[in-house]
């Protein structure tokens, strides 16, 4: 969608400060109007009567930043900081076709087909085809943590490691706990011989 453009230095214009502030706020009004509806520098009478009074439009009218034409007003400046209506379609039209042409493209089957990155097992030279070499990933990619938290699990805080497999026993109560005095385990864990 097209925007109302002014020259950066406007607002030090003779003619915008001889006209005034509210003046040139009509005049910036109906220009974001007149640049939103392509209608290349033309402002309805109706539009200006709705967003100023007739003192506003009279300034403009004097100063030169407005002109009389049938049904409304002309900004002569409008051409000369903004694209025209011809314009804007033509550079719409040619962007539709575009994304048209990109869409088809990568939509159709037959195009080229997209290239996937495979993880590859065997010891790397440091380097690939894509890069002088390698980048290491992030631990939130790779899901390694750090050397840090390695340290961690090795210090007091760790987990203490599960406990190895039991050969199959009978399981001998040890007379006090619900324990084996065999293996140390709960009778709930208890394995027996016959179990596979």
């Amino acid at each position: 969608m097209p925007r109302f453009q002014m020259d950066d230095s406007l607002y030090d214009d003779p003619a915008v400060i001889r006209a005034g502030t509210a003046a040139f706020g009509l005049y910036a009004r109906c220009g974001d109007y007149v640049a939103r509806q392509l209608l290349d520098g033309v402002v309805p009478s109706e539009l200006a009567t709705q967003y100023g009074t007739p003192e506003w439009t009279g300034k403009l009218l004097d100063v030169g930043l407005w002109e009389t034409v049938p049904g409304g007003f002309y900004m002569p400046r409008y051409l000369v900081d903004n694209p025209s209506r011809e314009k804007v379609l033509a550079e719409r039209k040619a962007k539709s076709e575009r994304q048209q042409r990109w869409l088809e493209k990568h939509r159709n089957g037959s195009s080229e087909p997209r290239r996937v990155s495979r993880h590859v097992s065997s010891a790397s030279n440091g380097t690939s085809v894509d890069a002088p070499e390698d980048v290491a990933l992030p631990p939130s990619l790779t899901g390694r943590k750090g050397a840090s938290a390695r340290a961690a699990r090795k210090g007091a805080d760790a987990r203490p490691p599960p406990p190895l497999p039991v050969a199959a026993h009978s399981f001998k109560p040890d007379g006090r706990t619900d324990t084996c005095e065999a293996c140390g385990l709960a009778e709930s864990h208890r394995v027996h011989a016959e179990d596979p």
